[in-house]
Order: C-alpha cells, then sequence, then structure tokens
C-alpha cells in the first residue's frame, strides 16, 4: 500500500525520503570561463563589440562618484570638545556659577554643531553633551533669576 507524498506530515516526509533515497549520479564539470577583475571599470572602452564610436549600447558601467568621509570626519572634534566643556562646566560650578553658565553655553553651541559627525557614537555624544549642557544652563538661570533677580527687586 502506497501512500500518497501530499498527505504525509512532515516528519513522515522527511523519513520516506531518507529511506529511498538513491545514489546520485554524478555530473559533468561545468567550465566557468575566467573574469578579468583588472580592468578598469570606469573607462570608456566598448564591451562586447558595441560602437566604438562612443556609443551607448556596448559602454561599460560608470562607477559612482566616491564620498569622502572625512568630509564629515572635522565634526568629531566638536562633539569631543562639547562633551569635554560640559564636563568642565559641571566642574566649574561648584566654585563659580556664573562662569560654569557661560562655558555651558559655549559647550552647547559646539554640541549642536558636533551633531554632524560622520558616526553614529559621535552623534550621540553631542547628543549626550547637549543635554548635559542645556540641563546646567536651565537650571542656573532659574537660580540666578529666581534668587539674585527676585530678591533685589523686594
Amino acid at each position: 500500500m502506497e501512500r500518497s507524498f501530499s498527505r504525509l506530515s512532515p516528519f513522515d516526509r522527511i523519513m520516506d525520503k531518507e529511506q529511498n533515497k538513491q545514489p546520485i549520479e554524478q555530473t559533468e564539470q561545468i567550465s566557468v570561463p575566467e573574469v578579468d577583475t583588472t580592468a578598469d571599470v570606469a573607462s570608456s572602452a566598448p564591451v562586447n563589440g558595441g560602437d566604438p564610436d562612443g556609443g551607448i549600447a556596448g559602454m561599460r558601467p560608470e562607477t559612482a562618484p566616491v564620498i569622502k568621509k572625512d568630509s564629515r570626519a572635522k565634526f568629531n572634534k566638536f562633539a569631543l570638545l562639547s562633551i569635554i566643556l560640559t564636563l568642565a562646566a559641571w566642574v566649574v560650578l561648584s566654585f563659580e556659577g556664573k562662569v560654569a553658565l557661560g562655558i555651558s553655553v559655549f559647550a552647547f553651541i559646539l554640541g549642536c554643531v558636533g551633531l554632524k559627525s560622520s558616526t553614529r557614537t559621535w552623534r550621540n555624544t553631542a547628543i549626550t553633551a547637549i543635554v548635559a549642557s542645556a540641563v546646567l544652563m536651565v537650571v542656573l538661570s532659574a537660580f540666578l533669576i529666581v534668587i539674585f533677580v527676585g530678591l533685589n527687586a523686594v
């Protein structure tokens, strides 16, 4: 009694395949032509008998323009400076509040410029510096406005 292959459960199909294995015949070897990888891809030489007068049909594709990663890498130093100045502002806060406020404003500006950094890590560093310096600016501004201006008005 032979069972239909489509009505078998997946496990039974696997078992039937393993039991009915037959020796596989040797297939003939397929030869693959070698490709010249040293040719200049961006050159305009015709390919496969294309029009040598500059026609489009047989032309090699042009390569995409190379984007330099160094164009955005110059902003990494701004992200680094912003985090250093933010930490310095928090340290200076224990000695002089108004100087810390000025340093935090400068760190905030450098952090905004540092958002153009080349890698995600540097951008995250710039965001961290922006948040930390913004918190310092808000707290110090609120303190200076409420305490000094409010008490001097009375």
